[in-house]
């Protein structure tokens, strides 16, 4: 609806820019002391309940229309996942020539590291929440809203921003040159997702795809 895409955009922003920040400055005028996996698990829970909040009339939709076309919405997630395989495949082989076998994406590190605390709630954030709010944002708002005016725009915006967003924090902690490869590696992820969503017509497709993908680029740094 218009007062979902308005508050979505407005909350897109927060997501971006505000909300890390805003949460570190709550935790310091409490005067509590949450590790690094604790701060992200609150990032991610109060994401949740603000997509929620905010597209729970497209959310509900996308689900009824996932229903009632499961065949169609079964066999585009399959073909996101054969584009997203083969993506990936191909960008191995073109990265090959500057990495070596001991390469590893960054935020993969961190999320594994995250992962060691609190193992079971980091998991069901990872898995469950995140998956809705990212798909939310990313293919339902900015790329659904911008396809119906430039579907080739609406792509390459979608893709590009999908994967600088998990490297951002990395900016000036980590060198260009990896940080560059680490955002290649993401191109195929937000490709078949994207490509899901066209296919199903549904936000669903993608949703699924995103938390059953047991690949970690699909994953975030919060």
């Amino acid at each position: 609806t218009r007062r979902e895409t308005l508050l979505g955009w407005f909350y897109f922003l927060i997501y971006l820019f505000i909300l890390p920040t805003v949460i570190d400055l709550a935790r310091s005028l409490l005067g509590l002391t949450l590790s690094r996996s604790a701060l992200n698990i609150v990032y991610d829970i109060i994401n949740f309940v603000c997509i929620i909040g905010i597209f729970h009339t497209f959310l509900w939709a996308s689900v009824k229309a996932a229903w009632a076309t499961w065949k169609k919405c079964l066999r585009s997630t399959l073909q996101g996942f054969g584009i997203y395989y083969a993506g990936t495949l191909l960008v191995e082989v073109i990265i090959a020539p500057w990495v070596g076998p001991w390469f590893s994406n960054v935020n993969d590190e961190t999320v594994i590291a995250l992962s060691q605390e609190y193992t079971g709630l980091f998991i069901f954030c990872s898995v469950l929440l995140v998956p809705i709010v990212e798909e939310t944002l990313f293919r339902g708002l900015a790329f659904q809203g911008l396809y119906r005016k430039n579907p080739l725009f609406a792509l390459l915006f979608s893709v590009l921003l999908f994967a600088a967003i998990h490297l951002l924090s990395y900016i000036g902690r980590v060198d260009w040159k990896t940080l560059l490869i680490c955002f290649v590696q993401y191109l195929p992820a937000g490709l078949a997702l994207a490509g899901a969503y066209v296919m199903s017509d549904t936000i669903v497709t993608p949703i699924l795809m995103h938390i059953t993908a047991s690949d970690k680029p699909m994953k975030k740094d919060g």
